[in-house]
């Protein structure tokens, strides 16, 4: 007896360690969107434990490489109801398909620095012509190499807080369009998708704005065309919880101040905690308003574990164990209380254009910033063709678990008994070139929800808009033309005939 449909997909379900890969983000003028082209809205946190003192090039492992680690994580990453994750330094030599594939599977993006503190790692502010060389495109292009194939990497940023002062700022900006022209040169002949790529500016209220201008303008030279940027971060701390408002904050002059930005803007990193716990009540009240959306793409807080500078979301224990702070549970309920879902839609969408780069007008902003479109040649062409040479390429592979081995534990100091994920996906359409579906997106429209208490039940964030097959026969064919290799050999080993 051939055994049903329903059978095989008890079974198929049963098999949870399969992990389906969430679809890209992409551009659309000032926002990112998802596969259905509404826009999707950055909810997040930066993601770095241990911080920048914790990364070695010689180590065994770095944030993203630990299977159990990213479980212990993920879980409480996905209760908190967050969609996207900012990752400052990894290696480009580690594996990291485990950690991205659990990402992946809880519906969380990540936004990744190609930069590291090390070095020779990165471009040095105040002598960036001695910084950018060979050796350090090998780094970048190594880290392009080893995340380009995960569909849940968002986009990787350039640089960080390169211009901080007047003195990086007289020298450093051709050097970040060079090196964003770069890595977007080596996406577009080595990576199988278009991968957006920018920059994220220090809090200075002149010179991000310079920066800003500088890095969207656009010209009619396609060299300079290829290196501006895609999307634009800014880390700002201006807004206190617990002391500011809209206006005190000064967020009202940030809003007006980046209107009209023709590439996507969002916080890259925001949490002022002068008063502490944090209560986030700029969630609410600014990043996620009506009109800071029409600007902003949301935003990342800063930052999930305690580190020396007391920014932390949880601690994490010498034993790998997790505790939550109060500032978690704050910006859980900030999260479950916003709104925007109901307000952000396609209009929000300005593809108007870019401006021509005006050197002039972008030094009228800040006289100290060179906004010279003279940008130095990269300096490693025939690696820029070739590859750099890593064969880390990363790829999705089935999950080993869903729930992690390290002990957490709550607020009130008492252990979270049921740690398992949820795995988000969704197998009821075939994913081709002509039929794509991004309903396991979390999007402006379609996005995951998440209970706001911890108890002895599992998550309950899901991915909605699945569809009813009309027949056993349509269901079948769907799910096998969306199916993995994995899943097809699943169905041999149980001795299952997929009959049409």
């Amino acid at each position: 007896m051939i055994p049903s449909f329903r059978a095989f997909l008890a079974a198929f379900c049963t098999f949870s360690s399969l992990a389906s890969a969430l679809l890209p983000i992409t551009i659309d003028g000032n926002m990112f969107v998802d596969t259905n082209g509404d826009p999707f809205v950055v909810v997040g946190v930066d993601y770095q434990p241990g911080g920048s003192s914790g990364y070695s090039d010689s180590a065994s492992s770095d944030v993203l490489s630990d299977e159990d680690v990213c479980l212990r994580d993920a879980y409480l990453l996905q209760k908190l109801g967050v969609n996207t994750i900012r990752t400052y330094t990894v290696s480009p030599w580690l594996n990291h398909d485990a950690c991205m594939s659990v990402l992946n599977a809880v519906g969380i993006y990540v936004i990744l620095d190609v930069n590291s503190p090390l070095g020779g790692e990165s471009i040095q502010r105040d002598d960036p012509a001695n910084s950018y060389n060979e050796g350090y495109l090998k780094r970048v292009f190594s880290i392009v190499d080893a995340f380009m194939g995960y569909p849940n990497l968002l986009g990787f940023f350039a640089g960080n807080e390169i211009v901080n002062d007047a003195t990086s700022a007289s020298v450093s900006p051709p050097y970040i369009r060079a090196v964003q022209r770069d890595i977007k040169n080596y996406i577009a002949l080595h990576a199988n998708r278009t991968i957006p790529v920018g920059y994220s500016a220090a809090d200075d209220s002149s010179l991000r704005v310079a920066g800003w201008e500088y890095l969207q303008c656009d010209s009619d030279e396609e060299s300079l065309q290829t290196s501006r940027s895609d999307f634009y971060g800014l880390n700002s701390y201006q807004w206190c919880s617990g002391r500011d408002d809209f206006q005190t904050s000064g967020y009202g002059v940030v809003e007006t101040t980046f209107a009209n930005s023709s590439i996507p803007l969002f916080f890259s990193e925001f949490g002022c905690n002068i008063i502490e716990p944090r209560t986030f009540t700029e969630i609410n009240g600014g990043v996620y308003i009506e009109s800071m959306l029409q600007v902003f793409d949301g935003g990342l807080v800063y930052e999930y574990s305690e580190e020396d500078n007391s920014y932390g979301l949880v601690k994490i224990g010498s034993d790998g164990s997790v505790t939550l702070k109060q500032d978690y549970a704050n910006l859980q309920a900030a999260y479950a209380n916003m709104t925007y879902k109901s307000f952000v839609s396609k209009s929000f969408i300005d593809t108007s254009g870019s401006s021509n780069c005006n050197a002039t007008y972008i030094e009228s902003i800040d006289s100290s910033f060179n906004a010279s479109l003279s940008l130095p040649a990269c300096p490693a062409e025939a690696m820029l063709k070739s590859g750099s040479g890593n064969n880390n390429i990363g790829k999705w592979i089935a999950l080993n678990s869903t729930q992690t081995t390290y002990k957490l534990y709550d607020v009130n100091d008492q252990e979270i008994t049921n740690t398992e994920i949820t795995v988000v996906s969704d197998q009821s359409q075939p994913e081709t070139e002509s039929s794509v579906t991004s309903s396991a997106v979390p999007s402006a429209t379609s996005a995951a929800t998440s209970t706001s208490g911890f108890g002895n039940t599992s998550l309950s964030t899901t991915a909605s808009g699945s569809t009813t097959a009309t027949s056993s026969s349509a269901a079948t064919a769907a799910l096998i033309s969306a199916a993995s290799p994995l899943v097809l050999a699943l169905a041999g080993l149980l001795g299952i005939t997929l009959v049409l």
